[in-house]
């Protein structure tokens, strides 16, 4: 008498699998060292910066189409930002905000009225520089080296 393994447990067997996969991606794979992303978004810019599972943006850019700079960096599952930091109330830094706000979960919205310093992980760090309101500049900075990203 033989017996047949009913569908049901292949099904199952194939979801821990894949589940298991995707922890081992999301976990284990991501790198732990700082990402500083400079996207083009229209005529300005945007910067991303992912690092230890936390993961900020510098401005919206001037609409929309930051969407589409996020999406060539972060993975299509990936939809928490940690915090929004702005550094103007001009359009061409909050002119995405709610396009950002309709695609992502944002934890925080920072709006800067002055320089600051986010400390990202221990000896590294990232430098915003303002200047009568408006960015002069922003800066990553680690044990070894600081580099002008924006």
């Amino acid at each position: 008498m033989s017996r047949t393994v009913p569908t049901s447990v292949y099904a199952l067997l194939l979801l821990i699998l894949l589940g298991v996969n995707i922890y081992f991606y999301r976990i284990i794979l991501t790198p732990s060292a700082p990402m500083v992303s400079v996207l083009p978004v229209g005529k300005e810019s945007v910067v991303l910066i992912r690092t230890q599972g936390k993961t900020f943006l510098i401005d919206t850019g001037p609409d929309a189409s930051v969407l589409r700079a996020l999406g060539t960096v972060l993975p299509p599952w990936e939809r928490q930002l940690d915090a929004v930091l702005l550094t103007s109330t001009k359009k061409a830094s909050i002119g995405g905000l709610s396009a950002i706000f309709e695609r992502y979960t944002v934890s925080q919205q920072i709006p800067l009225t002055a320089s600051r310093r986010l400390i990202i992980a221990p000896d590294t760090f990232i430098d915003i520089v303002l200047t009568q309101n408006a960015l002069a500049g922003v800066y990553f900075s680690n044990s070894a080296t600081t580099t002008r990203i924006r």
